[in-house]
């Protein structure tokens, strides 16, 4: 595994177009120690042109292609080592002259992501094993169930890269196109809420480069994809550490500062109290 790598691509990616304007999309952009999964339609300024590929070249399977990036990637040899991360990063909105400071924290199944303002406000989303959460600037209290929960349970698995296909009802390696200007693997399924969802793993270093997927189910805009670049190395794991999105016209800017392991205190993933109560005022009689 190379002791460092960093990779550009042309990104066509953001996140969805949430109610509430771009914080909001901050709030659903859980797991970011691996990626930002909540990323929505983005008017493409890419175009995947299918690459030169001999009619008679034998296509990996997805198994292979997964099981290669989690070599490359140094998850396979380092990651079951650890039960926790924690994750210090920012988030920009370049056009509303917006910044946050990003804390992920991420173990045994549960996550919390903060962000804080420049001008102090916060907020918060998480997943605590059994339901999703979100607390905006304001204090409102949003709870999420059902396949809006699933979504977050999977963002909140640390080790998602070392059984991928657990969360697939099926995927499988179509073909070779080119992916921000790269070769890549192009990984078609369906997930196990019947969501489709496209990978792109680079062809010759075996690095995850981008997805495509639809966001319309939850209320996003539909259409939507990410890149992933710059990856680094932190104790031996490559991570993403810049990630580029596009939103209709708004561009949105994720990095990832810091990765420390094993660090990660139960009461940093305790609920909220606004979250407790949103519960138990919820809950049946």
């Amino acid at each position: 595994m190379p002791a460092a790598l960093t990779i550009r691509t042309v990104n066509v990616a953001q996140a969805p177009q949430e109610t509430g304007g771009p914080l909001n999309r901050l709030l659903r952009s859980a797991h970011a120690w691996q990626f930002v999964i909540f990323l929505g339609a983005a008017p493409s300024i890419f175009i995947a042109i299918a690459a030169s590929t001999s009619a008679d070249e034998k296509l990996p399977t997805a198994r292979w292609v997964l099981n290669r990036y989690a070599e490359v990637s140094g998850e396979r040899a380092n990651l079951l080592k650890h039960k926790s991360v924690t994750i210090h990063g920012r988030y920009q909105v370049p056009a509303d002259k917006l910044e946050a400071a990003t804390v992920s924290y991420t173990k045994g199944g549960a996550s919390v992501q903060t962000f804080q303002l420049a001008d102090g406000r916060r907020g918060a989303t998480g997943y605590d094993g059994h339901v999703g959460w979100e607390v905006g600037l304001s204090g409102k209290v949003t709870i999420h169930a059902g396949d809006e929960a699933r979504t977050m349970a999977r963002d909140a698995d640390m080790y998602y890269h070392l059984h991928v296909m657990q969360y697939f009802k099926s995927l499988d390696v179509v073909g070779v196109q080119n992916f921000g200007g790269r070769p890549c693997y192009h990984l078609k399924g369906i997930n196990n809420w019947d969501q489709p969802n496209e990978q792109f793993y680079d062809k010759e270093n075996g690095l995850l480069l981008g997805y495509k997927f639809n966001t319309a189910w939850r209320g996003g805009n539909g259409a939507a994809d990410a890149i992933f670049e710059d990856y680094k190395p932190f104790a031996g794991i490559l991570f993403s550490t810049k990630q580029i999105g596009h939103d209709s016209n708004t561009m949105d800017v994720s990095f990832t500062d810091s990765v420390t392991w094993d660090d990660v205190p139960d009461s940093a993933l305790q609920l909220p109290s606004a979250v407790k109560a949103k519960l138990a005022a919820e809950s049946p009689k």
